[in-house]
């Protein structure tokens, strides 16, 4: 008994690493955490800025430079070869919470194969789609609540081999906003339990979410017009243990204009404003702002004002370990890891290095 013990206390001690890969439209973001004993350290954070023309869904992956500067940043990493998680976000990506009635949970799946047309308004032969039941305590034995994830195939095989030919291992697809949202839940334990908002600004667009009772009630992305990026300072450093390589400097990241800042501001207030028409119940405590637009107080500021309610930057090292004298270096890019940072806190994404 006592060596089963042992070897079952082996298997649990031993740490174990998760890669998640953002591809964004003007930056890519690689982390590598090791978790130990349900604890997570972060050993590899590299930020790559792309040339603004490297955008949109069908350039992104089609890229010689995208492919150079993702070989050269998993070549620094020390990450070629690894499993990793990435995402899938914008027009080609669909999330929404549907209600069936009448069928099982283990006959979803063939009913969501022929009837999902009825929710998804691609053709079911063109996407990939997931779901999982949510809690419902309120609804009927016979109804079934669902968070429903659709993508283009096309997007995803792209992207897929795009990965493929560097050399790397995608073992998990997930939607941007709702790796966004595993970073909140998995590290800021205040937030459990809590109604809040969370957006990711970047440069092409964002993701906004909004949960209550820990679960994902409207997932959402929007797209902006497409402007030049003011992503131009890189600061090559590292963190102790921590490769950072091509941080991003405080402050190079802010809203172009003040006509980039209003977008950003009335995208987000008629979001909540449909929400909360929708739900006149709900009560979001807090607006939690990362990606590169969010490093500017101006935007935090005018959120506040617009919304009335705080809109507080977002670091997800928070509560993630790190070396103490040197988190100071990391900081300066945090605001760009939610989305990684969520992808290497996947479940199925288990590496060997």
């Amino acid at each position: 008994m006592r060596k089963r013990l042992r070897k079952w206390t082996e298997r649990f001690s031993r740490p174990q690493t998760r890669v998640g890969l953002d591809i964004g439209s003007s930056t890519i973001k690689l982390i590598e955490l090791e978790q130990r004993a349900g604890r997570y350290r972060l050993k590899r954070f590299g930020v790559r800025r792309l040339e603004s023309r490297v955008v949109g869904e069908e350039s992104i992956h089609s890229s010689p430079w995208l492919k150079a500067s993702l070989s050269d940043l998993l070549q620094e990493c020390e990450l070629l070869g690894s499993p990793v998680a990435i995402s899938v976000s914008g027009p080609s990506v669909m999330v929404k919470r549907i209600r069936v009635s009448g069928v099982k949970a283990d006959a979803l799946d063939e009913y969501l194969t022929w009837e999902g047309h009825q929710y998804i308004p691609y053709a079911m032969n063109d996407i990939y789609f997931d779901y999982w039941v949510l809690p419902q305590p309120r609804l009927a034995s016979k109804e079934l609540e669902l968070l429903l994830v659709a993508a283009k195939q096309q997007v995803i095989e792209s992207r897929k081999t795009l990965l493929e030919e560097i050399g790397v291992h995608p073992v998990v697809c997930d939607v941007d906003g709702l790796a966004l949202m595993k970073t909140v839940m998995r590290t800021r334990r205040a937030s459990r339990g809590r109604s809040f908002a969370l957006a990711n600004v970047g440069a092409g667009g964002m993701n906004l979410i909004f949960v209550a009772d820990e679960q994902p009630l409207v997932v959402r992305d929007v797209m902006f017009e497409e402007t030049s990026s003011s992503l131009t300072a890189v600061d090559e450093g590292a963190v102790e243990g921590v490769e950072a390589s091509g941080s991003l400097q405080a402050g190079t990241d802010s809203p172009e204009n003040p006509s980039a800042m209003a977008e950003v501001i009335r995208e987000i207030k008629c979001c909540f404003e449909s929400v909360l028409d929708r739900h006149p119940e709900l009560d979001v405590e807090k607006l939690f702002l990362c990606g590169g637009k969010s490093n500017d107080p101006r935007l935090r500021s005018a959120l506040h004002e617009a919304l009335g309610i705080p809109a507080l930057q977002f670091n997800p090292f928070e509560e993630i370990e790190c070396a103490g004298d040197r988190r100071d270096r990391l900081s300066a890019s945090a605001h760009l890891g939610g989305v990684a940072v969520g992808l290497a806190l996947h479940q199925d994404n288990h590496g060997s290095h």
